[in-house]
């Protein structure tokens, strides 16, 4: 996966298609994919109701290096919980420490789930 030009959300999952099996998303919210379904992105969904108010490319940029890493591509099963620390741990708590608290608000929240 190509992270040096992203900038938006699509960039990274552009970069990855997938068949979701799950008529819906029914029984995998749990679990990452870095693709797109269609015109349904889990990036792009997770980015309108978290980070919306983070800047776009920034958030683009460390999801694309998490996706890089773990490679949740549609097969493979990561936690939302595994991707959030990932993000988390690609962030300088001096210069982004809105992010941070979001992402630990998330982690959180996906602790007490699992």
């Amino acid at each position: 996966m190509d992270c040096s030009n992203v900038k938006k959300i699509t960039d990274v999952t552009d970069q990855i298609d997938y068949n979701d099996t799950n008529v819906g998303g029914q029984g995998d919210s749990k679990w990452v994919s870095c693709g797109q379904d269609g015109s349904y992105s889990e990036l792009q969904d997770k980015y309108n109701k978290h980070f919306f108010n983070i800047n776009e490319a920034l958030i683009a940029e460390i999801m694309c290096q998490c996706c890089t890493k773990l490679k949740p591509t549609g097969k493979e099963k990561i936690t939302w919980l595994d991707f959030y620390q990932c993000m988390k741990s690609k962030l300088n708590e001096t210069r982004h420490p809105n992010t941070i608290k979001k992402l630990n608000e998330l982690i959180v929240y996906h602790k007490r789930r699992s």
